[in-house]
């Protein structure tokens, strides 16, 4: 399995719409998305050393500051605290709030940003 999978797979488990990248059609809130910012590649003195770090960002986003609030500090903790799969370690280093006007709605958002040590 790959980094993707793992992160996405893990989240889907707290009961809310979860993909890589962006939704596509219709899709209720509260819901999670994912993508990656950057990669780095260690390397060690034969070649390619198989582990990676990518910086992650986690988008949540809800219509109502209430489901954000609650689902937020559960997103991080969930990550965290998760070891497994091709997954190393995730450790948050920033969280920002970004409220969305569409079409006359607010949706309230806070992106979290990660640092994925993972397997390739």
């Amino acid at each position: 399995m790959s980094v993707e999978d793992d992160l996405k797979d893990l989240l889907k488990t707290l009961g809310h719409p979860v993909v890589w990248g962006a939704f596509g059609g219709n899709v209720g809130f509260p819901r999670i998305s994912l993508q990656r910012i950057s990669n780095v590649t260690d390397y060690s003195l034969k070649g390619r050393a198989a582990i990676e770090t990518a910086r992650i960002q986690v988008n949540v986003a809800a219509e109502r500051y209430g489901h954000l609030i609650s689902l937020v500090p559960l997103v991080s903790r969930t990550l965290t605290d998760f070891r497994g799969g091709s997954v190393i370690r995730c450790k948050e280093i920033s969280r920002r709030d970004f409220p969305m006007e569409t079409g006359g709605d607010v949706v309230r958002q806070q992106m979290l940003d990660f640092m994925v040590r993972y397997r390739a």
